[in-house]
C-alpha cells in the first residue's frame, strides 16, 4: 500500500513543519557504501530546465532531482491547455554490484490558490522501465485553498518494487499538477496549483530501500 501524507497551510506554518523530519523509515537492508551513480537521460514536459540536476545523499538513502517548477491554472488569464501540467524524467541508475533498490517514498512541495468550488491535485509516480508496476502518490485539493503544501508518500515494505538485479536500469519519474474550475466561475475567477516553491524551480526527493541481490 502506498500511503500519501499531505501537509498544507501558510508559508509560515510550512517552515515550522519543515523542522519536523518527514522522511519515511527506510526498510530493507543497510545501504551500500559504494557510490551510486544517477544521471538524467531524458526530460519531457513542463519541468525542463537548463539547471536540472540530480544529487545522491552521502549515505545512499535517497536522491534529489532539482528541476523547473510548473503551474496548472484555470480561469481568467489562462488557456485550456494550462489546466494540466506534467513532466517525465528518465534516469539512468547504476547501483553498486550485488545490490538492488526500490523507491520507498517521495517528498515534494509547492503552493496554490483555489477559489471556492475549484479542485486540483498533484502527483508523483515512478516505475522501472520494462516492469508493469511502480509507485504512485496522488494528493487532492478542494477550494477554497490558499497557501503552501508539502506532500510525502510512503510505500509499505511488502509493496516495494525493486529494480532487476544485475542491470543498469532506467527509472521513469512522472510528476504533475492539475486544476479544474469545478463549480467556480472561470470567467470571473482564477485558480492555480504550483509544483515547486517559486514556479521556476523545484526539488523532488526520492527515498531508497536497498537489498542484496541473490548470489549468482
Amino acid at each position: 500500500m502506498f500511503t500519501p501524507v499531505l501537509i498544507a497551510g501558510t508559508a509560515a506554518a510550512l517552515v515550522a513543519a519543515a523542522l519536523t523530519p518527514t522522511s519515511p523509515a527506510i526498510p530493507g537492508e543497510t545501504p551500500p557504501q559504494d557510490r551510486v551513480l544517477i544521471e538524467i537521460r531524458v526530460v519531457n514536459g513542463a519541468c525542463s530546465s537548463p539547471l536540472m540536476s540530480v544529487s545522491v545523499s552521502p549515505d545512499n538513502t535517497g536522491f534529489t532531482v532539482s528541476h523547473g517548477g510548473f503551474t496548472a491554472q484555470v480561469g481568467v488569464g489562462s488557456k485550456p491547455y494550462d489546466s494540466h501540467k506534467n513532466c517525465q524524467i528518465l534516469l539512468s541508475v547504476n547501483a553498486p554490484r550485488g545490490y538492488t533498490y526500490a523507491i520507498a517514498g517521495t517528498d515534494y512541495e509547492g503552493f496554490g490558490s483555489l477559489e471556492k468550488g475549484a479542485r486540483g491535485q498533484v502527483k508523483a509516480e515512478s516505475h522501472f522501465q520494462g516492469l508493469p508496476s511502480g509507485t504512485s502518490g496522488v494528493h487532492p485539493f478542494v477550494g477554497p485553498f490558499q497557501g503552501g503544501w508539502r506532500a510525502s508518500d510512503v510505500t509499505d515494505d511488502m509493496d516495494l518494487v525493486y529494480a532487476p538485479c544485475g542491470e543498469k536500469g532506467s527509472l521513469n519519474l512522472d510528476i504533475a499538477s492539475q486544476v479544474n474550475a469545478g463549480t467556480s466561475d472561470p470567467s470571473t475567477t482564477h485558480s492555480s496549483l504550483t509544483y515547486g516553491w517559486t514556479g521556476d524551480s523545484a526539488d523532488t526527493v526520492y527515498h531508497l530501500a536497498w537489498k542484496h541481490c541473490p548470489a549468482t
